[in-house]
């Protein structure tokens, strides 16, 4: 039995769950992408995504011109029509990065009357270990009669890279407790050409927890490495170039020196291997120091700040990036948020730009001003800060922001994105992290 055109229901439409349905309807399955807010459903419906993701839009469009993809709010009447039922809801998390489930719970609860018989439920939502088991719990207790399995695969797709990372998986792995299961969806993922792994549902929890606090691990390592050479006057980039030559790290390890990691995707699952270790009783330094390290590494920003200009005071700074990485219009989790907060608290005068931050959530905030444009931006600031490393920042015109600056002013690039030399050049104070740069 075939198993390439499908009719799924995938529920939670925000970045995770449109790109997976976007993608399954390329390949041929007749998607239904299902969630309860009704205004989100009807801009997906005229081929807009929640968020921005390069190219997702176009892909929306397409599957619903195929007539591959549709959406819709009715989760009941459309959950009854399927034997596949994928949950991709983007999981929030609280002020202290623990993930919050009680809207996947929810939903759970509410479409567990209309599931049919031999439904495969896959769930691919961020969770703590053991939230499968929770779910299968309570579709068990609401529909007692029906047989049912649940898989689970972590997700991995970044935003800004996420349809080719849904094609091409870096985590190929799918926990559940019947092979049959595991060659059902082996099947529907089949034009995508991937090696799956098989496991137990939470082997595969856990093992999210495992990537993200070791890349988590990597980046605190680099940015402490960064902080020594800085004093030091060694080039952590330098080092970081040589190491990835070596087999055993990587040509891909995370270890350039730079601000502390944002955005919730790396904390979620600090915070949770922390959770876990504490109910069991256990001694967990490393990941205690791992948490403890990252939360203070960004008060070098203020440092090399001060040691230019002495306080804080009535200084105008500007950020220049304010989403979480590039590529992304989300501010969930921004470094560059909570260095402007930061900044703000200690007096000084914050102005920020972004090419495609949410303007709808930049109205939520008040502690700094945004500008349309960069220059404006910049104009009058003492200190430029770089933070999200947008590609048209490489073009700026340095020439017309020293005359549009005061005195002689501070560029901090925390990504390593310009030319210091030249900067200097023109007049221009100019920092890093991690070179060794005085």
């Amino acid at each position: 039995m075939k198993f390439n055109s499908q009719k799924i229901a995938i529920i939670g439409m925000w970045h995770q769950g449109v790109v997976g349905a976007a993608c399954l309807a390329e390949i041929g399955h007749n998607i239904i992408g299902l969630d309860k807010d009704k205004k989100k459903i009807d801009k997906l419906n005229n081929g807009e995504a929640p968020l921005f993701e390069p190219k997702l839009n176009k892909l929306i469009q397409s599957g619903i011109n195929n007539k591959k993809l549709k959406f819709s709010h009715n989760l009941k009447s459309e959950i009854k029509k399927v034997k596949a039922i994928f949950i991709m809801f983007d999981i929030p998390v609280d002020e202290n990065d623990k993930s919050d489930v009680s809207e996947l719970k929810k939903t759970v609860k509410e479409i567990s009357p209309y599931i049919k018989s031999k439904t495969i439920i896959y769930i691919t939502s961020q969770v703590p270990i053991g939230t499968c088991r929770q779910i299968e719990e309570t579709i068990k207790k609401i529909n007692p009669k029906i047989k049912f399995d649940i898989a689970y695969s972590p997700e991995n797709l970044r935003l800004g890279n996420a349809i080719e990372l849904y094609k091409n998986p870096a985590l190929p792995l799918i926990g559940c407790s019947r092979i049959e299961t595991f060659d059902y969806l082996k099947e529907i993922f089949k034009p995508l050409e991937t090696k799956w792994i098989h496991s137990s549902v939470k082997t595969a929890e856990m093992t999210k927890h495992a990537l993200n606090s070791f890349l988590a691990l990597s980046i605190t390592f680099a940015n402490e490495l960064g902080n020594i050479c800085d004093e030091y006057e060694a080039d952590g980039h330098k080092i970081a170039d040589v190491l990835r030559l070596e087999p055993r790290v990587g040509k891909k390890a995370m270890i350039y020196p730079g601000l502390g990691f944002s955005g919730a995707t790396l904390a979620r699952d600090i915070q949770t291997l922390r959770s876990l270790s504490k109910k069991k009783k256990l001694n967990s330094f490393l990941i205690e120091g791992l948490w403890n390290s990252n939360l203070k590494h960004n008060d070098l920003i203020e440092r090399k700040i001060i040691k230019i200009y002495k306080s804080l005071k009535n200084l105008p700074i500007t950020v220049l990036g304010l989403t979480y990485k590039p590529d992304t219009s989300t501010l969930r989790r921004s470094a560059s948020i909570s260095i402007i907060k930061n900044l703000s608290k200690k007096g000084a005068i914050l102005s920020g730009h972004d090419p495609k931050a949410d303007r709808n959530d930049l109205k939520k905030l008040n502690f700094f001003k945004f500008y349309d444009d960069v220059y404006e931006s910049i104009r009058s600031s003492k200190v430029v800060i770089l933070v999200t490393p947008w590609e048209e920042y490489k073009n700026l015109d340095f020439d017309f922001i020293k005359k549009i600056m005061k005195q002689k002013p501070l560029i901090l690039d925390t990504n390593n994105l310009f030319d210091g030399d030249l900067i200097e050049s023109k007049g221009f104070f100019y920092q890093n992290i991690g070179t060794g740069r005085k």
